[in-house]
């Protein structure tokens, strides 16, 4: 782990949130690591109390495990997994598409549009960059969410791209198929922005269910 000392005095639970989810999201902490508050309460030199609150968030957004005794640890990418948190996925955000009202407003179209053209630009001139490309991906479908009006919608949405995040970094699907999912994002935009709710609940689906696909073919992914 590459873990540095947290200084700032103001929100330490956000900050210890957001070093431990990197750490996960980019395999520095293994799959079946155990984690505890005094551990990491050393390597950030803070409390254990934001510790605490921190691992917790990150239990209940599945980045994280805890075991029947209470032990917290990094849970593996199986095949399970990754069909359990894409089938989840595709009935909320078609859901969320289903829930809104069309057309959608300019400016979250302009926002929708603004990750997309991030996600190609990144590709050009970062390409190595699949932790960066994860990232917007996760905020592409999130925008797309937020298009509905449902808080609690949008919040479990928010935190199954969280999983979704680290499954489509250590997959290893990313490097070969970012361009066509550049091409898919591509498809719903188009229908978004022409007021077809069934065609962009369609190309939403089997874009979902084609990101499902190409990483239950990777080796990363176990079978148990």
């Amino acid at each position: 782990m590459a873990l540095t000392p947290i200084k700032s005095n103001s929100t330490l639970k956000e900050q210890a949130y957001e070093q431990i989810r990197q750490e996960i999201n980019t395999n520095s902490l293994k799959p079946g690591t155990f984690l505890t508050e005094e551990q990491l309460s050393n390597m950030l030199s803070i409390s254990r109390t934001p510790i605490r609150s921190a691992l917790q968030q990150l239990v209940y957004e599945k980045l994280l495990a805890q075991d029947a005794t209470g032990h917290i640890y990094v849970p593996k990418i199986t095949a399970k997994s990754v069909t359990d948190a894409s089938r989840v996925r595709i009935a909320l955000e078609c859901m969320a598409l289903d829930c809104a009202e069309f057309p959608i407003p300019p400016e979250k179209l302009a926002h929708i549009d603004e990750l997309y053209h991030n996600q190609v630009d990144l590709v050009k001139n970062n390409p190595t960059d699949n932790l960066g490309f994860a990232e917007l991906d996760k905020h592409f479908h999130c925008a797309i969410a937020e298009c509905c009006d449902n808080s609690t919608l949008i919040e479990f949405i928010q935190s199954i791209n969280n999983v979704m995040v680290r499954i489509n970094v250590l997959s290893g699907t990313l490097h070969n198929n970012r361009l066509d999912a550049l091409e898919e994002h591509a498809q719903i935009i188009h229908y978004l922005k022409s007021s077809q709710k069934e065609f962009a609940k369609l190309s939403l689906s089997e874009h979902l269910k084609q990101v499902e696909k190409r990483m239950l073919q990777r080796e990363e992914v176990t079978a148990e």
